[in-house]
């Protein structure tokens, strides 16, 4: 019987993409940076989702990963400023950026009446807490698991034990779900546990990983759970 949703946060709850185009606008204009949204936000998005692959697959540490995400990419806009600088500026501002995905909030209400709802997260855990608290989804949750305090990331099967372990169920009793075929997916598969894939630009899975179930908008979750 499913009792538990281990539910990932960015861009399935709250829209990541969105915050960090707020942030890195904010950021951009205090330091008196260029900035035009068609220019760096895409170059922001495929170094930045690079670079979180390689943390997945354990070839790269979060610490690596803020020292050169934006010197990658002020190299790559032949921007000249320091990229440890900005990127400092731009966590501080991602920190208080909370925009929910649409549908969030009615999906956590109708999860919180029938099953434990468990956030299950790769990012920091004060800047995923704050930002829960911000955008009101805080009280939907039972339980925060997040990896740095773990101490294993998704898509580890260690993540996902732990999980289980600290509910004290099996994996029968647990669904996760999340936007991130690699990490949510995948760690799901890892944990054999079944998979609810939030799928909104319809990507395509590979052979190799595929959902138990998948979604393009959050109501949809409804029809499965």
């Amino acid at each position: 019987m499913l009792t538990t949703i281990l539910l990932d946060v960015d861009n399935t709850l709250l829209d990541f993409n969105a915050c960090a185009l707020a942030s890195m606008k904010d950021a951009f204009a205090y330091f008196h940076l260029p900035f035009s949204k068609e220019t760096v936000f895409p170059v922001f998005l495929e170094i930045n989702s690079k670079l979180w692959t390689q943390i997945e697959d354990g070839v790269l540490t979060k610490e690596q990963h803020y020292q050169i995400r934006w010197k990658t990419i002020l190299q790559a806009l032949g921007i000249p400023f320091d990229g440890v600088t900005l990127e400092k500026k731009f966590v501080e501002g991602l920190h208080e950026y909370a925009i929910p995905v649409e549908g969030a909030r009615e999906l956590l209400e109708y999860l919180k009446s029938k099953y434990v709802i468990c956030a299950a997260s790769n990012a920091p855990y004060e800047q995923q807490i704050h930002r829960l608290q911000l955008s009101g989804f805080y009280q939907y949750m039972d339980a925060f698991y997040i990896s740095e305090k773990i101490g294993h990331q998704k898509p580890s099967k260690h993540f996902f034990m732990h999980c289980l372990h600290e509910q004290g169920i099996s994996n029968e009793q647990a669904i996760v779900i999340g936007d991130s075929l690699q990490a949510d997916i995948q760690g799901g598969i890892n944990a054999n546990i079944q998979t609810i894939w939030f799928n909104p630009s319809h990507k395509t899975a590979t052979n190799t990983c595929k959902p138990t179930y998948e979604v393009d908008q959050l109501k949809k979750i409804k029809k499965i759970l």
